[in-house]
């Protein structure tokens, strides 16, 4: 499966140490372990961290020739962790994936990858370079599906951008603890749906809507038959960090989804390989 990720790469600052991470850099490893070809588009500062990031999607088996140098740092994010593993995060501002720059070649290039299947996501869009060049790449550019992760973070994030992920998502997934934010601004009404059934009816390109909560499982609504796939509570692993988990579980369940597994067979492989993940500090550790 040959795959477009628009967005950020980010180093996470942790107290003792910096790892690579990003929602979508973390998708596009994941990715590329599963047997997949993404191309990451994406920023990174002409500095050190922008020389190791790009040596850690080499490594990763990450395409590169849509990842941009920029004269901006490359993106960094201060991790702190609660007792139970559970991250806050500081996002800096004003770094290099701010300033994508979709230009002509972007695009042709795009187009000869021949993708089959388009990520984005929302943090990506909080700078208006990097959010008109997504709607340059979805306006001039055609793919079979496209995935979008509501990945929250403080500030990085409004109405407009979560509307442009539901209106071109075909597959949208979103975390029981980002969900409120979808009728606190107004893109849902509390009228007792579900919360799939209440996209599926209001955003109708919509096939699945992967709907992850924590160590309670996962659930998907698969809107052309109005059914619902739960995971099941998942067995018990001990958490060292639950960062990237969310990004393995979108990764590993859009791979064997579009490889033409059932969803009941991408959610269970989902689940079994976040469960690797939060047993883990690094968000890709394999």
């Amino acid at each position: 499966m040959k795959a477009i990720v628009y967005g950020e790469t980010i180093w996470d600052i942790f107290p003792e140490e910096e790892v690579i991470g990003g929602a979508p850099f973390n998708f596009s490893a994941h990715l590329a372990h599963l047997g997949n070809e993404p191309h990451l588009i994406t920023a990174v500062g002409e500095d050190s961290l922008g020389d190791q990031a790009l040596a850690q999607a080499a490594r990763h088996g990450i395409r590169t020739e849509l990842i941009r140098r920029s004269a901006h740092k490359t993106g960094a994010c201060l991790v702190t962790l609660d007792e139970k593993g559970s991250p806050s995060y500081q996002v800096l501002t004003d770094v290099a994936y701010d300033h994508i720059k979709a230009d002509d070649g972007m695009i042709e290039t795009i187009r000869a990858i021949r993708a089959d299947v388009f990520y984005f996501n929302t943090l990506i869009q909080r700078c208006e370079e990097s959010a008109q060049s997504l709607v340059r790449i979805l306006e001039a550019c055609r793919f079979p599906e496209i995935v979008c992760d509501i990945n929250l973070r403080k500030d990085c994030f409004d109405a407009g951008s979560l509307s442009r992920c539901l209106e071109n998502a075909t597959i949208v997934k979103i975390s029981g603890e980002e969900a409120h934010f979808l009728y606190d601004l107004g893109l849902l009404e509390e009228n007792g749906e579900p919360l799939g059934k209440a996209l599926a009816a209001k955003y109708r390109q919509l096939k699945l809507v992967v709907y992850t909560l924590g160590k309670n499982g996962s659930e998907v609504y698969e809107t052309a038959t109005g059914r619902l796939y739960e995971s099941g509570k998942p067995a018990d692993v001990r958490v060292v960090s639950t960062v990237g988990a969310g990004d393995c579980f979108c990764a590993t369940f859009t791979s064997a989804y579009l490889a033409g597994g059932s969803i009941p067979e991408a959610i269970r492989a989902a689940t079994e390989r976040s469960n690797i993940v939060v047993a883990h500090r690094e968000a890709v550790p394999f």
